[in-house]
């Protein structure tokens, strides 16, 4: 009976520590669609991914770096297991609604594009944890990105938002969240909200830019990050005294 035991614990330690196969071509990928968990591409100039990348059925991880893409394909919305996407420094211009469909997404990483605008669909995705649109051209964000209850890594950073809107404060469970380098001009009193806020960026984020102070309620912030033209309530830090600390950037 221990020998059964013991064997049974030892084929859970070897089937823990097995490693998810890395395909690293499109074409072998194709050839094999069953068995394709991960897909990463690095380097390539592809313009776009093909239709058949809708036979990727078991896709859990697409991965695309400095691949010079202008676009994903609609048929991206087909990839329902995908768990985490990352098209980072490929130049990708336009994120189609598919992307919506989706829905086990937990992870998504566009930063250093070319994105101007996120579709409505975004706020489906209601399992992601962490989404990084920094370093694009987007000049403002969908009011469906409230839905992203569940998100706690929010990066906005290095793009041209003229506004945040009012539905973030329903993403109560951000505690990151970096919006600087941006051109707002005012942020929404519900950002008072995130009470899971810990770190928050607005450095940069826009001239004479004012912080609510609907933000002096929150018990769990550490850090705000600024310039020397933000305008920071007397309020804040008053109720986390050991804790809270601004930095000026």
């Amino acid at each position: 009976m221990v020998r059964v035991v013991f064997l049974f614990l030892i084929a859970v330690m070897l089937n823990g520590c097995a490693t998810v196969k890395t395909y690293s071509s499109l074409d072998a990928a194709l050839q094999n669609p069953e068995h394709v968990e991960r897909l990463k591409i690095t380097n390539k100039s592809l313009g776009t991914l093909p239709p058949e990348i809708s036979k990727l059925k078991y896709l859990r991880e697409l991965i695309l770096f400095r691949c010079h893409i202008d676009s994903l394909p609609k048929e991206i919305g087909a990839l329902t297991n995908l768990e985490k996407l990352s098209v980072t420094s490929s130049r990708l211009k336009k994120m189609n609604a598919e992307i919506g469909n989706c829905k086990k997404l937990r992870t998504v990483f566009l930063q250093d594009n070319q994105l101007n605008q996120l579709p409505n669909s975004i706020g489906n995705l209601t399992a992601l944890k962490e989404l990084n649109v920094s370093s694009n051209y987007l000049d403002s964000l969908p009011h469906t990105i409230g839905r992203l209850t569940n998100l706690e890594y929010f990066y906005a950073n290095g793009n041209s938002l003229k506004n945040i809107p009012d539905e973030i404060g329903l993403m109560t469970a951000t505690r990151f969240l970096y919006l600087g380098r941006n051109d707002l001009s005012e942020l929404p009193n519900s950002i008072g909200n995130l009470t899971a806020l810990t770190e928050l960026d607005v450095a940069n984020a826009g001239a004479l830019l004012h912080i609510p102070e609907t933000l002096c309620n929150n018990r769990n912030l550490e850090t705000l990050y600024v310039d020397a033209t933000i305008y920071v309530p007397a309020c804040m830090g008053r109720a986390n005294v050991q804790r809270f600390r601004i930095v000026m950037k």
